[in-house]
């Protein structure tokens, strides 16, 4: 028996040992990466825990009796080292070599985890009390210093595993595989080549140089690798064939990453270095959950003979803290250089347009449209600048005032769309392509001197130089943007028509597609539209005694409706709550046809000293329920058709003729009644995240308990013979065009959604999104909505986002589920936060409270919210369930919080959320 157990033992060894030898070089190899991958998971982490942990105590250098705080970081894992060290597929000097750059990197590990918790000792004895922070900044150092030897080790480290690599898989272009491999391989390394030059700043209250020729040459250099890509075509199996398709997904979302960074590198970004540490943090995500996945994914569905090489994350490093940044002498902005452009006249082509040459002309309006969306913008924040700076035009008077403030942060140029124009140029005609362009370039150069002008402003009034000249440089300025304003209208207006005439020098490709059909006979009744617009642009500007007729677009409105079905034949319907159904597009465009043209016949003129103009109501109109309609169906067409362009209120912003006499208004006593109330304001409409250019004076409140608050949200001058309260009754009837917020004041609201479990049940959430969406068809790109869940620990899930970005938040709300437990009053905390950081003046400033049951609420959040209340930011409650709850908390929060309470039913959804941003009007 002993000598059989010794045999079977031997047997089981000797067939141990001869399964271990089969294991390739290429898994040994690949075993290395795993361990280098999960190191690298270990210094993102720490980097993360840097980051967090400084800002602490950035704040706590501010505030030190706010402690410090820094969590466990736990043991290091040891098994993937120990699975790389004991593979036996490569030979022993391979793997003695390869051993050793393990270890290298596991002590750099150690070290890395060793100094951390040195530190986690520090911060929970509280010594930094003691030593005011000195060793903290030591450890700091430290740590910073073995991230950058990390990543100089793991490039090392890699470079031998590749060596090791290529002995055994030699490169074979024949080989699809390994071919797709390389090209993979080439566009991995090109990103990291990026993210190296990428800075991150540990301290990101300087201002920082960021490297955007860098951005903008790595995405011509992707464009051509991802086109490269496309056209090679390999022959490969499923399923490694759906992974090269998800990495050239990834790729292309790294693309519009690196344009949004380039568009959002504004002169407010470039003051501090949190645009560029944001971007890089955005590519390195990106890079390793997205791009490299894709690429492990393809590694893994490779056939088993062409065994490949898994490739390693990125680690994090943080840049010299010794950048000076880009900061510069602000000087007069220069005029931007008008030329004139030689008009062209198009010839017949014999050929339909190719899908290039049209994806670039429709490149052209898409500039155009984010170019309006941006004086727009400007337009807003100079009409509030313009309102508060009349005030100061008596140095006298100015002093006695708060200062006079000015800025334009959101102010973003469209940047990326022009490299787009400048890198696809070649595919439209050579007689036209030099005319378009230079038209694009001076659109983008009047923009330019735009955002140069209101840099001058930021200055002029930072230095209060309006204290001494009375505001004789803002006068010039100001006028000069009219006159910007005016010939951008001009020249775009030119450009567009200027892309018509080529797109409608092709033939149709297919002329009897229902695609082409319907897109004919909407695109001819939204010319009509835009005749409509332009006679009430004249009539209101009084070049015109009287409205145009409106028979004609009337007619063509009702008879979209009649031919839809024939227009439409053969296309499918998907629903109205289906955003891919052309017939939604195509039903809301006919009759929001009809509706502007019984509009216009309504329209009145004002005196010159109105705060408003009736534009302002069909510029809303005419771009979200027309040309984005219109726009829509291109986008589902998906070929064959050209988008639109949208048009500018050209009575957003007008010189004032002469200083007003102001008194001081506060907003300090709301009624009591469950009514919204709307103090009038002087030419004021703000827009999404501008809490700039009105004049923020603190006034003191008293509140029943004797408590004194500082009220700084709505406190302006304003004419005594305007001051004026409008009272909307919430209890009963519904204003007469509830499906419309033309004509009220720009949203500021903070979704406050509870998502814990007991939400899950048809009466609830579904409900509750479904409320929702029936808002986000309405909202301008002036309003901004905000999404806070309560389910678990609090937290932002949609940052203020406008009203012109309806498909992102309808696809957060699509990604709600009803998960975990409740934390109502951190909930309420935090959407205070969000929405007090984004006020809006003159707006409608409003946290909506969604539930199915009431929770405890603690004192302090009770006073937070009438506080809040005082300082013209309400609270409204909606409940949700089979029945009406009969609870009182919930109905004393928006008591306190003096905004509406309803129970949410089937009847009721489409509509209450649409009554919450219809609460305050424009005067």
């Amino acid at each position: 028996m002993k000598s059989f157990f010794s045999f079977l033992l031997l047997f089981v060894l000797v067939f141990t040992n001869a399964n271990a030898q089969k294991e390739t070089p290429q898994k040994s190899l690949n075993q290395h990466v795993t361990f280098l991958n999960q190191s690298t998971d270990v210094v993102i982490s720490r980097f993360e825990m840097i980051c967090n942990y400084q800002a602490e105590v950035v704040a706590y250098r501010k505030r030190p009796e706010v402690l410090l705080r820094l969590p466990s970081s736990g043991p290091l894992e040891t098994f993937y080292y120990e699975k790389a060290l004991t593979g036996n597929g490569l030979t022993s000097t391979e793997k003695q070599q390869l051993n050793a750059g393990a270890k290298t990197i596991r002590n750099l590990l150690a070290e890395l985890d060793q100094t951390s918790k040195t530190l986690e000792t520090y911060v929970r004895l509280k010594t930094f009390q003691q030593d005011n922070l000195k060793q903290s900044d030591a450890y700091i150092a430290d740590l910073q210093s073995i991230l950058n030897k990390f990543s100089t080790e793991k490039t090392v480290f890699h470079n031998q595993i590749q060596q090791v690599y290529n002995k055994y898989q030699p490169y074979q272009p024949t080989d699809p595989y390994l071919k797709t491999a390389k090209q993979m391989e080439q566009i991995l390394i090109i990103q990291q080549q990026l993210l190296d030059s990428l800075p991150y700043y540990l301290n990101e209250d300087k201002p920082s140089g960021w490297p955007v020729a860098k951005i903008q040459e790595s995405i011509l250099t992707d464009e051509k690798l991802l086109s490269d890509f496309e056209k090679s075509n390999l022959k490969l199996a499923y399923p490694a064939s759906k992974a090269v398709n998800s990495f050239k997904s990834a790729l292309s979302e790294i693309q519009k990453l690196k344009r949004q960074a380039i568009d959002d590198n504004n002169f407010a970004a470039r003051q501090s270095a949190r645009h560029g540490n944001k971007v890089y943090i955005s590519m390195l995500n990106a890079y390793n959950h997205d791009l490299l996945a894709s690429h492990k994914a393809f590694v893994n569905y490779s056939p088993s003979n062409r065994q490949l090489l898994d490739y390693p994350e990125y680690s994090p490093v943080f840049a010299s803290e010794s950048a000076t940044g880009d900061t510069q002498e602000i000087s007069p902005t220069k005029p931007f250089h008008d030329i004139s452009v030689s008009t062209f006249n198009t010839k017949k082509a014999t050929l339909p347009i190719n899908p290039e040459t049209l994806l670039t002309l429709n490149h052209y309006v898409e500039f155009i449209n984010e170019s309006l969306r941006q004086m727009h913008l400007m337009q807003i924040l100079l009409r509030n600048y313009q309102s508060s700076a009349e005030y100061y035009r008596d140095p006298q008077e100015a002093r006695k005032r708060a200062a006079l403030t000015y800025s334009h942060e959101d102010f973003k140029k469209p940047v990326s769309l022009y490299q787009i124009l400048k890198n696809s140029g070649s595919s439209i005609d050579p007689s036209y392509r030099t005319s378009v362009f230079v038209q694009a370039d001076m659109l983008l150069n009047m923009l330019q001197e735009m955002d140069g002008l209101s840099v001058e402003l930021i200055s002029y009034t930072a230095e209060k130089v309006y204290l001494h000249d009375r505001l004789t440089r803002s006068d010039a300025i100001l006028k000069r943007y009219l006159e910007l304003f005016e010939g951008f209208d001009k020249k775009k207006e030119q450009l567009y028509n200027d892309l018509r005439r080529i797109f409608e020098s092709y033939p149709s490709a297919n002329p009897a597609s229902s695609w082409i059909i319907s897109g004919g006979v909407l695109l001819k009744t939204l010319d009509h539209d835009k005749e409509m617009l332009f006679g009430v642009k004249d009539y209101l500007k009084g070049e015109k005694a009287q409205i145009p007729a409106s028979a004609k677009l009337e007619a063509d409105a009702r008879q979209l409706i009649v031919d839809e079905y024939q227009n439409m034949n053969g296309l499918k319907r998907f629903g109205r709550s289906n955003g891919l159904c052309p017939y939604s597009p195509y039903e809301d465009l006919a009759t929001n046809s009809s509706r502007f043209a019984e509009k216009a016949q309504k329209v009145k003129t004002v005196s010159p000293n109105s705060t408003t103009n009736p534009y302002e109501s069909f510029y809303y109109f005419y771009n979200n329920e027309l040309v984005y309609q219109y726009n829509k169906f291109v986008d589902l067409a998906n070929g064959g058709l050209l988008k639109v362009v949208n048009q500018p209120d050209i009575f957003a912003f007008r010189k004032l003729t002469k200083p007003r006499s102001a008194d001081l208004i506060t907003d300090t006593n709301r009624p009591a009644e469950k009514k919204t109330t709307y103090e009038a304001q002087p030419d004021i409409l703000s827009s999404p995240k501008t809490n700039t250019s009105t004049i923020e004076t603190a006034t003191q409140q008293t509140t029943e308990n004797g408590n004194t608050i500082q009220a700084k949200h709505d406190t302006v001058y304003v004419e005594r013979v305007r001051i004026d309260t409008i009272y909307m009754d919430r209890t009963g009837g519904h204003p007469e065009n509830t499906r419309s917020l033309a004509g009220f004041a720009p949203n500021n609201m903070v979704l406050l959604l509870d998502v814990s479990a007991s939400m899950d049940s048809p009466l609830k959430l579904p409900l509750l999104k479904r409320s929702i969406k029936s808002l986000l068809t309405l909202l301008r790109p002036e309003d901004q909505i905000s999404i806070v869940l309560y389910s678990g620990k609090a937290r932002v899930v949609l940052k203020p986002t406008s009203g012109s970005k309806s498909a992102e938040i309808a696809r957060m709300i699509d990604l709600l589920q009803s998960t975990g437990d409740t934390d109502g009053n951190e909930g309420i905390r935090l959407a205070y936060k969000v929405i007090n950081k984004q006020y809006v003046r003159g707006g409608n400033n409003r946290v909506v409270l969604a539930t199915d049951g009431e929770f405890p609420i603690s004192g302090a959040v009770q006073k937070m919210i009438g506080e809040n209340a005082r300082q013209d930011v309400y609270l409204s409650v909606f409940t949700f369930g089979r029945n009406a709850h009969t609870g009182q908390k919930l109905k004393k929060l928006s008591d306190l919080g003096q905004g509406s309470y309803a129970h949410v039913t089937e009847e009721s959804a489409d509509l209450q959320l649409i009554l919450e941003a219809q609460s305050k009007k424009l005067p």
